[in-house]
């Protein structure tokens, strides 16, 4: 596997956004992340903050078109998000710890779709790779561990003017 930087990632991520048809664009940013996750200089201290107790989202790049953004996501332990789904597509890797993700579909008796049962839960260690279509999957990341985890997520769009890039949250 080759170790990528942030630029030549991105550079790559963006031929994909350009090039690639809209619903397979998450799949194929996530085949590249292995090569940043290996990059053991890609974060400088600022991205390795996060709040006492929560999580916390530091941006890396944001495409000059808008087409994507990568931030790093610091995870202190216990720290979670709510179950939610996302306004755009995601691919996410782990590079450093460990995450719990929490996959859910939306319960039968739950017309209006508002709550949701568990699918599956999978742990996701250094160097693990998942993404998700646009508004298709509802999930939540927790850091289960007992030291702070960091994720590197890519999102379509710009990050910074999206904000959370959260559609909807749901409740068990």
């Amino acid at each position: 596997m080759e170790t990528l930087t942030l630029e030549q990632f991105c550079r790559e991520a963006g031929d994909v956004a350009a090039r690639v048809p809209a619903g397979d664009i998450p799949a194929r940013i996530a085949d590249r992340l292995p090569g940043l996750l290996a990059n053991r200089e890609l974060l400088a201290p600022r991205h390795r903050v996060a709040p006492e107790g929560g999580y916390g989202r530091n941006v890396l790049f944001v495409c000059p078109g808008r087409r994507f953004s990568v931030l790093a996501v610091v995870w202190t332990p216990g720290a979670a998000t709510p179950i939610h789904d996302h306004m755009t597509w995601c691919a996410f890797g782990v590079y450093q710890g460990e995450i719990r993700e929490a996959r859910y579909d939306p319960a039968e008796d739950s017309p209006d779709c508002a709550r949701v049962v568990e699918r599956a839960v999978n742990r996701h260690g250094r160097g693990a790779v998942g993404h998700m279509p646009r508004c298709s999957d509802i999930h939540s990341i927790r850091n289960a561990g007992s030291l702070t985890a960091i994720s590197i997520h890519v999102y379509g769009g710009d990050s910074e003017r999206m904000g959370p890039n959260l559609e909807r949250i749901y409740k068990l």
